[in-house]
């Protein structure tokens, strides 16, 4: 929400939305691929299962993310509803947008209220190889097209930023656990 041309979101709002991102990764069983935080608008790969968690495993996350005091028991229908809202994608998107709706709102100098988002969410669904691939580079490669940076590993807000500065993929463990053999003959676009 705002004028074209506003950038509300400096490091500062970057970093705090970057946290709540990879904090969320904790409770849900949708997995974050690739993230790009630009200054009015972001971009995130996901991996959406097809499968609900088990009860087990929804009080299991459960428990780690809210602590000790908040468990639910694995058997009741409260862990059953659970266990299909950490897959569900628009609740995922509403726990991302909306706490760091009322932080951002909360933490400006001049408080202000009411939404940040200019709409909901819009999501595409990536069936194939190739497809992820295009779409990732796109999140990617943001900041180049934008003039902020020469090259996408010299722009800290992106997954491939923090891994050119750490050395580790924020989500190395979900990138391979869902990546495919490659044949390299049919790959369009060499690696980043």
């Amino acid at each position: 929400v705002g004028s074209a041309g506003e950038f509300p979101f400096g490091p500062t709002e970057k970093e705090a939305f970057i946290n709540r991102l990879k904090r969320l990764c904790e409770l849900y069983v949708i997995e974050p691929l690739a993230f790009q935080v630009m200054g009015n608008h972001y971009h995130v790969v996901l991996f959406v299962p097809g499968e609900r968690p088990s009860n087990k495993e929804a009080a299991e996350r459960h428990k780690r993310y809210y602590g000790l005091n908040h468990a639910i028991p694995a058997n009741s229908a409260r862990c059953t509803a659970l266990a299909e809202k950490l897959r569900d994608l628009s609740e995922f998107m509403k726990e991302l947008q909306q706490p760091y709706t009322r932080w951002f709102n909360r933490t400006r100098p001049r408080r202000r209220r009411g939404h940040l988002w200019a709409d909901r969410f819009k999501n595409t669904l990536l069936e194939n190889g190739l497809a992820v691939w295009d779409c990732w580079l796109y999140v990617e490669m943001n900041p180049v097209r934008a003039r902020m940076v020469e090259k996408p590993a010299d722009y800290r807000f992106c997954s491939f930023g923090e891994w050119s500065a750490t050395g580790k993929h924020p989500f190395a463990e979900a990138v391979e656990k869902r990546k495919r053999p490659v044949n390299p003959s049919s790959a369009r676009n060499p690696p980043l």
